[in-house]
């Protein structure tokens, strides 16, 4: 676990990525995407520095398109990804509940509903009726029909927390709620019609299509567990020692996959083995508070040389989870979402 000290020398290093606007890019003139900015923020806000986490919230919301998307990728400044992705779309919303679970400030929350209503009904309106979610949009307009697990698996918990923002701020969202039904419902029961990244394999060539499903609520309970004990994937993708693979066909492990699945293991009660793995996070930590994005074995050459804002950012939340003390801690525990259908079951049998 991360001392005080630590976690203010982390926060400071993901800081010197953010530019005045708010933006927080991978790293100073490299990529930006929606997604890694919300997750930098969310780090922040672990560490109590929220001023620039709401600076990047507004950042965000200045920049949203009035459809509710972002561009899937810039590069110092330049759009170099021009269309729109569900996931990146739909993880504002888990950041803004994230703020909330941790300040319990309704009225930022109240500033950024607008944005968080136009993306989740932008990601919405990509569902298909098998409940699949496509991709992305491209630029033309026309639906990007893939169906990736690990993208899907994200905006199930993204729309969890969309549902609960609804229910804070008394606005009866009953579409957004059966769009959750029926993709957590395709993810569990039909997996088959997702599209594994890059890869025929049902695993995937990804780690990231293992354990995501566990991670963003949709799979939990003895099933969680079993996916994610299953020896096979574990020969694939896992080195004791050192962490999990970002891909299967190479030794590189990434920290910030290997953070994604101690959360992932201690969702389902897999709290011991949590722990191991995020202990093993200590070897990619740099003098400067900063971690390294991956390893290489047998190696151990940290590659590659840029460091990105998101990795420490999610090593600062595994931290705030595993230490169980906070309001946060659990913040990824609670994105099954048996809560709220615990709601719309009293709700259909009063109707």
């Amino acid at each position: 676990m991360l001392t005080r000290e630590q976690i203010g020398a982390t926060a400071e290093w993901i800081k010197t990525f953010q530019a005045a606007d708010g933006e927080i890019p991978w790293y100073v003139g490299g990529k930006w995407e929606a997604w890694d900015e919300v997750q930098a923020a969310m780090g922040l806000i672990c560490a109590g520095d929220i001023e620039p986490a709401l600076a990047s919230f507004r950042h965000l919301a200045r920049i949203q398109a009035t459809d509710g998307t972002w561009v899937a990728e810039k590069v110092d400044g330049i759009v170099t990804k021009p269309e729109s992705e569900t996931n990146h779309a739909a993880y504002i919303a888990t950041g803004v509940w994230y703020y909330y679970v941790a300040t319990g400030d309704i009225g930022f929350v109240a500033e950024m509903w607008p944005t968080v209503e136009r993306a989740i009904d932008f990601v919405v309106d990509m569902q298909e009726p098998d409940g699949t979610v496509c991709w992305a949009r491209r630029q033309n307009g026309i639906r990007w029909q893939s169906y990736l697990i690990t993208g899907s698996s994200s905006i199930h918990g993204s729309l969890v927390c969309a549902e609960r923002i609804a229910d804070l701020l008394s606005h009866d969202r009953p579409r957004w709620w059966a769009a959750r039904e029926k993709l957590g419902t395709a993810i569990r029961d039909h997996e088959q019609l997702f599209t594994a990244e890059a890869s025929p394999d049902p695993v995937g060539r990804f780690s990231m299509d293992w354990y995501y499903p566990v991670l963003g609520g949709a799979v939990r309970g003895e099933e969680g567990r079993a996916r994610l004990l299953d020896s096979d994937t574990l020969d694939k993708f896992m080195l004791d020692g050192l962490g999990c693979r970002c891909v299967a066909d190479a030794p590189w492990y990434t920290l910030a996959e290997t953070c994604e699945l101690v959360l992932a293991h201690h969702a389902v009660g897999l709290v011991e083995r949590a722990e191991e793995i995020f202990s093993w996070s200590e070897l990619f930590r740099t003098d400067k508070g900063g971690y390294e994005t991956g390893m290489v074995d047998p190696e151990r050459v940290c590659w590659p040389p840029e460091r990105n804002a998101y990795t420490p950012a999610t090593v600062l939340m595994v931290d705030d989870t595993l230490k169980g003390k906070s309001a946060t801690a659990d913040f990824f525990l609670s994105l099954s979402g048996d809560d709220l259908d615990e709601r719309e079951s009293v709700q259909a049998i009063a109707s």
